[in-house]
Formats: C-alpha cells, structure tokens, sequence
C-alpha cells in the first residue's frame, strides 16, 4: 500500500495589491523618503449624508513621495495594469509638473529604482 504523497514544489506566492504597498512603504521609510497617502473618490462627511465632498483627481497616483527631487507612486499587484485614466494622470504629472510617477508590482522594482535613482 503506497503511502501519502509528497509534493516538494512549494505552492506559488500570490501577491496582494496591500502585500506590494506595505514592503514598498517600509522600504522608502528605511531610506529616509516620505511617502504621503493620496485618497481619491468621493466621499460623504458624517453627520451629512445628503453633502458630498470629492478628493483628488480620478486616475492619481497611490502616494506622493517626498525628498528631493520627489516622485509619485503607484503599487499595483504581480500582472497589475494601470487604468486609462491613471495614464492620463502620470502623463499629465510629468509632461506639466514635472513629477515623475513609478509603477511597481514589487518591492524589488522599487529597490533598483532606488538605487539608480539615490546614485544620480
């Protein structure tokens, strides 16, 4: 009688949108950056359901990141894609302001991105 099975292959890590986001936050912590939270949407004050208050632009960057020169930052999960109207934005970031916005799917892209860019 054959006894169980054993699968040596570890199952394959999947990333959440938040796993990326929390390694990339600690990351640019370590490195002395200051990445600030942009909420975006629409929103109803409490006490006033009938008021609505709209923060930011539709297609904005996930954070803004401090410490000359500064950048915007997008995390988006492993396969991730960026919708229409945030590549409206990042191209409106950079082409009036100046502002650079880094898409990552990983903590590692924000590492060699760092390091080229902390080198310049």
């Amino acid at each position: 009688m054959p006894g169980p099975r054993f699968n040596l292959n570890p199952p394959k890590l999947q990333l959440s949108e938040n796993d990326v986001r929390k390694g990339c936050l600690d990351l640019l912590r370590l490195h002395h950056w200051w990445p600030i939270r942009q909420h975006v949407g629409v929103f109803n004050p409490v006490g006033r359901p009938s008021q609505v208050i709209t923060i930011g632009e539709k297609g904005d960057p996930d954070y803004i990141v401090v410490k000359a020169p500064s950048f915007f930052l997008e995390t988006k999960r492993p396969g991730g894609k960026l919708s229409p109207e945030q590549i409206t934005r990042i191209r409106l970031l950079k082409q009036f302001y100046g502002l650079d916005t880094l898409v990552v799917e990983s903590v590692d892209e924000l590492i060699e991105w760092l390091e080229r860019h902390e080198r310049a």
